[in-house]
């Protein structure tokens, strides 16, 4: 009778290491899966963070300037390029007098402009389009003077 020999076949241990390398494998592409995410995610609320600040840069440069493009414009390593184009130039709503019983209307004060705004950091870039609506400076000016 032949006696049995204790331990594993070199079949068993193959099988068993090709499996562990398969979890291992598995495991890291799913963890540098996530570490990818995690950046792209960290660079996008980078990008929302800033746009509340460059909006407010894009209004104090519409009312206080004739500009309506910049690429210069930095935020915490946020680079932002901006265009602006006039879509209306308004007036105030009229109101009713009643002294003088009639509508009071007024001369145009308020531009309105289409905004496209891009911004980018790293390697997350994002592009943004509203209106923005600003009391035009010069009509300030022209009813503070006596």
């Amino acid at each position: 009778m032949q006696a049995r020999a204790n331990g594993f076949t070199l079949i068993e241990i193959l099988v068993a290491l090709t499996i562990l390398f398969a979890a291992v494998v598995t495991g890291m592409l799913a963890f540098q899966n996530n570490m990818q995410n995690s950046v792209k995610a960290a660079e996008v609320m980078h990008v929302l963070s800033q746009v509340e600040a460059a909006r407010s840069s894009i209004r104090f440069t519409l009312q206080h300037g004739e500009e309506t493009r910049g690429t210069d414009l930095y935020t915490q390593d946020v680079k932002i390029d901006w265009q602006a184009e006039q879509v209306a130039y308004l007036p105030p709503a009229p109101y009713f007098d009643e002294g003088l019983g009639a509508a009071n209307t007024f001369a145009p004060r308020y531009q309105l402009y289409a905004i496209t705004l891009r911004m980018s950091y790293g390697s997350t870039a994002r592009e943004f389009h509203y209106e923005e609506l600003v009391w035009d400076e010069q009509m300030r000016q022209a009813a503070a003077s006596p």
